[in-house]
């Protein structure tokens, strides 16, 4: 009869698409599965029938992807495309809808995520920068206090305390090394003020004393010892300056484990001789007495084993006179702030050793003030009255053999044909 036309018009599609597909488009269209369109919202594109038929790269590839995809998106090559282009074939009818929309727009949110991201980034590692530098700093810083407190404490500048102000590493490290300060400023302290030859637990316990650790001190009651080598003077005159440095350090080394293994503080050295005396500290004076008397014993002992040194090396044996007394003395730091050592004053120490010249190679005489104290122990060879030098009045001495304890010691006589003066020897009571 005729034909009959019907035209259908996708502008109302149109528009919802563009409202429900990416809000950044700016242009959309329908085309069939060959690529030819069938609606579209560019007025530019009313004279062109088919997609791609301007050998445009992106709707070239949007025709290939069509083939082997429902859906995708594209973009032109580049850093930052021109035109990015999205597609999805629906599912009731053989068409395609496709949209464009500029690359500045599609992309927009992926650069700002990257610049925010960057920024971040940065950020990031500017605030761990000054962490590492907060925290690095200081303990760079701590570092360089411990160094530099090293160098001073190898110049025996040991300064107060680092500060522990935090329990890490750091903090305990500085912890340790104010405990090594500490530990070197003692020695140090010990040494100085009661000399290298002083038991260090004797020391420490001195060193409670309010007098031990402050220039003066206080007046009380000590025995006190003196020794010396009988004949060494002119012996020295026939010896070389090494043979006699030799036999002095042989002979105090004998000497100095004794001394300590009995608490006595060595004063001082003078020559061959050595002065000594016994601190009660907290205690009475009678044991304190006695601990004298079994060092001044001992440490004739000592002279045996000496003398079989001194004989393998071909020298002369020798023979040592000691003198004990007590009394009152001022006990204390002698000296100035910067040179001062823990000893006594008084006149018991000249007294003393005035004693010890009496005494003959082997002898070990007490003072009176001694005998008093240990009198109902002490086993006496003599006893006898001399008006010593310095001394207004005559004063009685004793020359002792030993304790009658034999759990203690006692006075031996000299081997048959020995010229060695009689030993001091430990006996227990099963012997």
């Amino acid at each position: 009869m005729g034909n009959l036309e019907v035209a259908v018009r996708f502008d109302y599609l149109m528009e919802d698409i563009i409202k429900l597909g990416w809000w950044q488009s700016d242009k959309a269209c329908l085309i069939d599965n060959s690529g030819i369109f069938l609606a579209h919202t560019e007025w530019m594109m009313n004279e062109r029938g088919k997609l791609g038929e301007t050998n445009d790269p992106l709707e070239l590839a949007i025709l290939k992807a069509m083939k082997e995809n429902r859906f995708g998106a594209l973009r032109v090559p580049g850093h930052s495309p021109d035109k990015v282009a999205g597609f999805s074939r629906m599912e009731q009818a053989p068409w395609t809808i496709v949209l464009f929309a500029p690359g500045r727009k599609i992309l927009a949110p992926i650069v700002r995520f990257r610049f925010y991201y960057a920024l971040g980034g940065i950020l990031c590692i500017v605030v761990i920068s000054l962490l590492i530098r907060f925290v690095g700093g200081r303990s760079v810083k701590a570092v360089k206090e411990i160094s530099q407190a090293a160098g001073n404490v190898a110049r025996g500048d040991y300064g107060d305390p680092l500060p522990q102000k935090s329990q890490d590493e750091i903090g305990q490290l500085i912890g340790s090394f104010n405990a090594m300060a500490q530990g070197l400023k003692e020695r140090d302290f010990i040494s100085n003020t009661f000399g290298r030859y002083v038991d260090h637990e004797i020391a420490r316990e001195l060193m409670r004393q309010p007098e031990a650790t402050r220039l003066g001190g206080e007046k009380r009651e000590v025995a006190i010892l003196f020794s010396d080598i009988r004949g060494f003077t002119p012996l020295s005159e026939s010896l070389s300056p090494e043979a006699i440095i030799s036999i002095l350090n042989h002979y105090f080394s004998h000497m100095i484990e004794v001394i300590k293994g009995h608490k006595g503080i060595i004063v001082d050295f003078f020559g061959d001789g050595v002065l000594v005396f016994f601190d009660p500290l907290d205690e009475p004076i009678e044991p304190t007495t006695h601990r004298a008397i079994r060092c001044a014993i001992e440490m004739q002992n000592a002279m045996g084993p000496f003398n079989e040194d001194m004989r393998k090396e071909g020298l002369p044996e020798l023979e040592m006179g000691i003198g004990l007394n007590a009394g009152q003395v001022v006990v204390g730091n002698i000296g100035s702030e910067t040179r001062a050592k823990y000893g006594i004053v008084g006149s018991a120490v000249n007294l003393t050793e005035r004693i010890q010249k009496v005494a003959k190679g082997g002898d070990v005489i007490v003072s009176n003030s001694i005998y008093r104290y240990t009198h109902e122990n002490l086993n006496i060879k003599k006893s006898f009255d001399i008006q010593l030098k310095g001394v207004h009045e005559r004063i009685t001495l004793y020359q002792i053999e030993g304790f009658q304890d034999v759990s203690l010691v006692r006075l031996n006589g000299p081997k048959a044909g020995s010229a060695v003066s009689p030993r001091y020897e430990w006996f227990s009571k099963e012997s």
